[in-house]
């Protein structure tokens, strides 16, 4: 390993960053790594004690994974995306790469129904439409004896009473407004 990094000045190698001692070793070994294998040669060109490296090992994964000189190849093998034509490898949000799968393209999205046909599909009977604020009550849970018709005269008593109480509530906001400002 020393010998990859004989042209190097060791107080400028020891100044740089892991991820590009990575990219280096894998550049001048022109071979893939396996992430611990690389772990294992980073220790040995900074002369790392086992729980130095323990203490890195989490970083350095991180940056290799967001550097996007690298490519993971799978079962956690890492290797340089300039090997590899851009064409096969397709970058993930993990950060690896897979091999890219060839698409077909098909714009015209001819597996989806259009309103109007799933409109077609339901028949009028299976579409209730309630206007205004009616109530929907289930005839069959009451019996015919319960059943009694509203008298549109109380409905109308009823809406005034609400009405009244309204503007009564508006005039009892506007003194309050009125009191606030004097």
């Amino acid at each position: 390993m020393s010998q990859l990094f004989a042209h190097i000045d060791p107080e400028k190698l020891s100044e740089m960053a892991l991820v590009d001692i990575a990219y280096e070793i894998l550049r001048e070994t022109n071979r893939t790594y396996n992430f611990r294998e690389l772990m294992d040669e980073l220790a040995a060109v900074r002369n790392m004690t086992n729980e130095q490296l323990m203490a890195i090992i989490a970083q350095v994964y991180t940056e290799i994974n967001i550097d996007g000189r690298f490519v993971c190849l799978g079962d956690n093998v890492w290797g340089l995306k300039r090997w590899y034509p851009t064409d096969t490898v397709e970058e993930t949000q993990e950060g690896g790469g897979t091999k890219k799968k060839k698409v077909i393209l098909d714009d015209d999205f001819d597996d989806y129904d259009t309103e109007d046909e799933i409109v077609e599909d339901y028949e009028e009977d299976d579409v209730v439409i309630f206007e205004d604020e009616e109530v929907f009550v289930d005839d069959a849970d009451i019996e015919d004896e319960e059943i009694a018709e509203i008298d549109e005269e109380e409905l109308e008593e009823e809406e005034d009473e609400l009405f009244d109480e309204e503007l009564e509530e508006e005039e009892v906001d506007e003194e309050l407004e009125d009191d606030e400002d004097k």
